[in-house]
């Protein structure tokens, strides 16, 4: 038996935008450790998953601050794409991040500036942090520490 999992993304005009073939599992006959998903195979399969949902989120918040929200004129970009580490339950994010001059329609403090650092300030998705701080409070400060 194969199994083929893929991820769809469809705009909210339901235009399919991207299909990304994620996996193929492959089951012989049945065992009682080939039932289901392996640990391994869940991972790499939410890995897998997370990676295209994230990319595509970001992809979709970048366009829409390309415009500027006051007059419409398209902004201008600033250089190539820097990287953005952003910490979640399923690991480390890079995201590509750009900078973007600001319209001279409205005064800035600042000439560039970039919409997914302004977004994701704290670098730590909120879940995660919850759940460090959860665990850490169960635990003894000695142990919390060699952590």
């Amino acid at each position: 038996m194969k199994i083929k999992v893929q991820v769809v993304i469809e705009s909210d005009g339901g235009d399919t935008k991207a299909v990304e073939n994620i996996t193929c599992l492959e089951r012989g006959r049945l065992r009682p450790e080939d039932l289901g998903l392996t640990l391994d195979e869940a991972k790499g399969l939410l890995e897998s998953v997370h990676r295209p949902l994230v990319e595509q989120q970001v992809a979709e918040y970048l366009e829409q601050q390309a415009h500027c929200p006051c007059c419409g004129k398209k902004r201008l970009r600033k250089g190539d794409h820097s990287p953005l580490v952003y910490r979640t339950l399923f690991g480390k994010l890079r995201l590509r991040s750009v900078r973007l001059h600001h319209c001279a329609c409205q005064p800035h403090p600042t000439r560039t500036f970039s919409p997914l650092a302004q977004l994701l300030s704290e670098r730590t998705a909120p879940k995660l942090l919850y759940l460090e701080t959860k665990f850490a409070s169960l635990m003894s400060y000695g142990l919390t520490v060699d952590i």
